[in-house]
């Protein structure tokens, strides 16, 4: 099977108006409410109705990603512009959550920046392998994790407010920081597993051939 280029209008080939693909976009049409309701209990941490509503919205973001994965198999929506469109939201929903927490709670403001350059990276990759190579590179472990890590960072530095005002049943919660290091650790181990895997298909696809019956592949990438 030879790696061919692609166009990018290809992408919309297939249906764009899916369950799962709404549920993509839905989650960054929380973004503003999030920023007013985090704004609003940063300025003012007794506001637990403000803090509860950023709570929800954040909570509301990590089930939409679960559900539209789970919707796009159940109801055949699987399609190349929704693998796209998740990873696409989720690196926008991620960074304005981080942003968030880095300009109110102190979230370390370097990782956020090395978090930022590699969603970009990640984002040119994807779009370098679907129009030059004709594929479409599968997500790892290490970026499924890492979105987790991003929400459980994102809610514990915005807890921390409540927790020195009402007290914390456990003391590691007061020291957020430890997540945006499990985050900066997930983020290295992704960014070597991409390298590893994909560095062929970019700077020597002429030594790449893929077959569509190896299951091993078919677990990295696909033709498209």
């Amino acid at each position: 099977m030879q790696i061919e280029e692609k166009k990018a209008k290809d992408l919309f080939q297939d249906r764009i108006f899916t369950l799962s693909n709404f549920l993509s976009v839905f989650r960054v049409l929380l973004l503003p409410f999030f920023f007013q309701s985090t704004y609003a209990y940063a300025h003012d941490p007794a506001n637990l109705r403000a803090f509860s509503a950023s709570i929800f919205y954040a909570l509301a973001a990590v089930v939409s990603d679960y559900l539209d994965g789970l919707f796009a198999r159940l109801l055949h929506q699987e399609t190349t512009l929704g693998r796209y469109l998740d990873p696409v939201c989720d690196k926008l929903v991620t960074l304005g959550g981080l942003f968030v927490v880095t300009i109110h709670f102190d979230f370390p403001s370097w990782i956020l920046i090395v978090y930022f350059i590699r969603e970009i990276l990640g984002v040119w990759l994807g779009g370098y392998l679907y129009l030059k190579r004709g594929l479409q590179g599968r997500p790892n472990w290490w970026g499924k994790f890492g979105v987790g890590i991003v929400a459980v960072s994102v809610i514990w530095y915005m807890s921390l407010p409540y927790f020195l005002q009402f007290g914390a049943p456990y003391s590691f919660l007061l020291h957020p920081v430890i997540s945006a290091y499990v985050l900066l650790f997930v983020l290295t181990a992704g960014v070597v597993a991409y390298v590893v895997r994909y560095w062929n298909i970019v700077f020597h696809p002429e030594a790449i051939e893929l077959d569509p019956e190896n299951k091993k592949q078919a677990k990295k990438y696909q033709k498209i």
